[in-house]
């Protein structure tokens, strides 16, 4: 990553606890686009138009814009914004973040270097239901989880709060992901 690329992230950080606005603003002469939460029905939302090979050479959008996008959550931006990793430890520095899964939350993995995740990943939680006792079956949605521009909506999978798993029930992980250390959830 060029310096001049690290200066201008620095210089688009969101200020922690600022609302997102419906309009676009200009900073710095660039245009920086403020999401809000999306109507996941619209054929026309821009956080399911994937484009390969997008303006940085990858699938855009990556995971974890795509949850931003889904929330509307520009908070902890910056370096945090190259990492799920590094956004959960951002909120949780500033108490938004949960071990208890909820519907519009953000659920983040941590380290799987055994499938090239050592960044962590992102789902935006659809919805969740108690299971009875530690478990909870989660309705969740990502993106570019095969690195070939692919989204997957309504997948499922199973969570334990106690130990911090989740075990993919249906989707394109089902087969492996039986065993996610989550890190947990950002609520805000």
């Amino acid at each position: 990553m060029t310096k001049a690329l690290i200066a201008l992230m620095f210089l688009l950080v969101a200020v922690p606890g600022q609302a997102a606005t419906q309009k676009s603003v200009k900073k710095h002469g660039k245009k920086q686009e403020n999401c809000q939460p999306i109507d996941v029905n619209s054929t026309s939302t821009h956080c399911y138009k994937l484009r390969p090979g997008g303006g940085h050479g990858r699938c855009e959008p990556q995971s974890l814009p795509y949850a931003r996008c889904r929330t509307g959550n520009m908070c902890c931006r910056g370096n945090n914004e190259l990492s799920p990793i590094g956004w959960y430890h951002g909120e949780e520095r500033l108490g938004h973040v949960s071990q208890t899964p909820a519907g519009g939350a953000v659920l983040i993995l941590g380290d799987n270097s055994r499938h090239r995740m050592t960044t962590g990943h992102v789902f935006y939680v659809e919805s969740v239901k108690h299971k009875g006792g530690d478990h909870w079956e989660l309705t969740l949605s990502h993106t570019n989880y095969d690195r070939q521009c692919h989204i997957e909506t309504n997948v499922t999978g199973e969570y334990n709060v106690h130990t911090r798993n989740l075990a993919m029930k249906t989707g394109h992980w089902s087969v492996w992901g039986k065993d996610l250390r989550a890190l947990g959830f950002i609520v805000k």
